[in-house]
Order: structure tokens, then C-alpha cells, then sequence
């Protein structure tokens, strides 16, 4: 099970309005269908010829291409996917994975916006053709996006400043000066505990 802002694995059968239009966007099923394309997407990509491929990889994923390759992000979509569905551990995202699973959202997202209201009944029948809002997403599910930041201005902080803005993800100066992730950093960190309180 992977760690989010807000529990993904729980089942919210009020509406809550705190949610506002998106109390009908089931969160575990949006990350699994991004992450389940995705399966499809770097099978294809492997299909392809190397620069083919490196051109409709950087498309499909601009954040995380930068620090990643192909088969880096390949990996990170599998574990990912193997993280959301195990029920038996808790699994923490540093900074590498939250922007890859960034890219892989906006992706559903995007493709998701561009459907006639039918087509997007199919894709995700509880939302009834409304909208996602993309932003309220990330604000109840991410605990930041600051991996999205411009290097110039994250390397012109103070220390002071990172940590009264809680940026203290130690992996998130690798994502921002485009770094590729060392062994450690490419992996999930395991907890045995629950993260959220009941």
C-alpha cells in the first residue's frame, strides 16, 4: 500500500464537502489506471526504435525524463504498481517516485479531459462525465509537488528557508537538479506501521 497526503485505501461512502466536485473520483482507481496504462505505455516503448522511443517517452513524461530513462521509469511503474496493490505493507514515495507518478497521472488525466462525455463515463464511471480537477487532486493526495520547482530558485534557498517550507525530502535535490537516483533512492521505503491515525 503506498503512503499518500490521504488515505487512498479508504473508503469514503459520504460525500464529503471538503471534496467538492471530486467527492465521485475514487483516488485508488485514478492511480491505478495511470499506472496500469502505463504497464501498456513502456511496452510499447521498448517496441520501438531507441530514439521513437526516447521522443514519446520525454512527451509522455517531462518531469520525470529528466532524471530518468527509460528503463529506470519502467521499473519505478512496476514497483509502484506492485506498492499500490499489496495490502500487506506500507510503502513511502520520496521525491523520484512522486514525480514520475505525477507525470503518469497528468497523462490520465490529459487523456481523460480530451473524451467526449461518454468515453469518459467508460473511463471512469462514477465521475459521470464531470471534470477532474486535477489541482484539488493533488492537494488532498500529494504532500507537495515541489520536485516540480525551477533548480535556480530551490538552489537559492536557505536551509531555513527549505525547512519552513518542509522540504526536507532528502531526495528532492536530485529530482530538481535532474540527478539520476542511486540503488537506494529508486526503492520504496517499507513500514510495518500504519501511517494515518483511525
Amino acid at each position: 500500500m503506498l503512503v499518500f497526503k490521504k488515505n487512498i485505501y479508504e473508503k469514503n461512502n459520504c460525500p464529503n464537502p471538503e471534496n467538492g466536485i471530486q467527492h465521485h473520483l475514487d483516488p485508488y482507481d485514478f492511480i491505478f489506471r495511470s499506472l496500469t496504462t502505463d504497464r501498456e505505455i513502456f511496452n510499447g516503448l521498448q517496441q520501438l526504435p531507441q530514439q521513437e522511443s526516447q521522443n514519446h517517452f520525454n512527451t509522455l513524461f517531462p518531469h520525470a525524463s529528466r532524471f530518468g530513462s527509460v528503463s529506470l521509469l519502467n521499473t519505478f511503474s512496476r514497483s509502484l504498481l506492485e506498492g499500490l496493490v499489496s495490502r500487506n505493507q506500507w510503502y513511502s514515495m520520496n521525491a523520484y517516485h512522486m514525480t514520475y507518478l505525477f507525470d503518469s497521472l497528468h497523462g490520465t488525466y490529459e487523456e481523460y479531459s480530451y473524451l467526449e462525455t461518454e468515453e469518459r463515463k467508460e473511463m471512469f464511471p462514477d465521475l459521470q462525465g464531470e471534470i477532474i480537477d486535477f489541482d484539488h487532486f493533488l492537494d488532498n493526495y500529494f504532500f507537495g509537488t515541489a520536485f516540480l520547482m525551477n533548480a535556480e530558485r530551490y538552489n537559492n534557498m536557505s536551509a531555513e528557508e527549505k525547512k519552513h517550507l518542509k522540504l526536507t525530502d532528502p531526495c528532492l535535490f536530485g529530482v530538481v537538479n535532474r540527478l539520476i537516483p542511486d540503488g537506494e533512492e529508486t526503492q520504496c521505503k517499507a513500514s510495518s506501521e500504519t501511517p494515518y491515525s483511525s
